[in-house]
């Protein structure tokens, strides 16, 4: 860790020029969050999504519980490699869909009320998407800004981060008929007041403020080495 707290990272920040790019270290990226709202993450990288978030969840279950609704499923299966700090594990709540219970999961998750939750990640609105799409798409779209309005009102009683990854996709515009990297979700999650896109640069995660609520994080550039941690006692 680089900074002790958000304080120093932000104090760094207002002193730093647009388009330096800011090495970090893993556990710095936690301070990028901000409570009492819903924090956006892009990226076309499932693997990179996930290590930078499990970077996070590493200093949260050290605080108390952490709810994870894994629609993706590749937290869970590279949570080995992801964890550090497994003595907290007892602290972590994954929720995985199965037979077609993602709205039961999202029901559940967004009735969760308890100051032991610290962070609550859905992880990825695309893959709900996915699994909502036998109805009709504007069904489809009012349900998600529904669950991610009741996600946002969670975040602002419990004074916690909500973080809601999206995988960036091409996407076929019929007017033009040209292809354009686009988040599903589109409008409904860049209404957030928390957006961050993840690139693999090499070795590194590169991490671009998109949009952010503190003004010293706006258009900053942040990069972190891709550090995988093996463990054998998680069973």
């Amino acid at each position: 860790m680089i900074f002790t707290n958000r304080e120093e990272l932000i104090e760094f920040l207002k002193g730093s020029p647009l388009g330096r790019i800011i090495s970090i270290e893993p556990d710095d990226c936690q301070w990028m969050l901000e409570r009492s709202t819903l924090n956006v993450i892009l990226s076309k990288d499932n693997f990179i999504k996930t290590l930078f978030i499990g970077n996070i969840l590493d200093s949260y279950l050290k605080e108390g519980s952490v709810i994870y609704i894994d629609f993706d499923t590749i937290f869970s299966a590279f949570l080995n490699l992801i964890i550090k700090d497994t003595k907290y594990l007892d602290n972590l709540l994954i929720l995985k869909p199965s037979d077609g219970d993602s709205e039961n999961i999202m029901a559940y998750a967004c009735s969760l009320f308890s100051p032991y939750i610290k962070l609550i990640v859905l992880d990825s609105i695309t893959t709900l998407y996915y699994l909502l799409n036998s109805r009709a798409s504007s069904d489809v779209n009012r349900k998600i800004g529904v669950y991610l309005s009741l996600l946002e009102g969670l975040a602002n009683k419990l004074n916690i981060p909500i973080i809601v990854t999206s995988m960036i996709r091409a996407k076929k515009f019929k007017q033009t008929e040209s292809w354009l990297a686009s988040p599903t979700g589109g409008r409904v999650l860049l209404r957030s007041n928390i957006v961050l896109k993840l690139d693999k640069i090499f070795e590194h995660i590169e991490i671009n403020v998109i949009k952010h609520k503190n003004d010293a994080f706006i258009g900053k550039t942040f990069k972190i080495p891709i550090i995988l941690s093996w463990s054998d006692n998680i069973g």
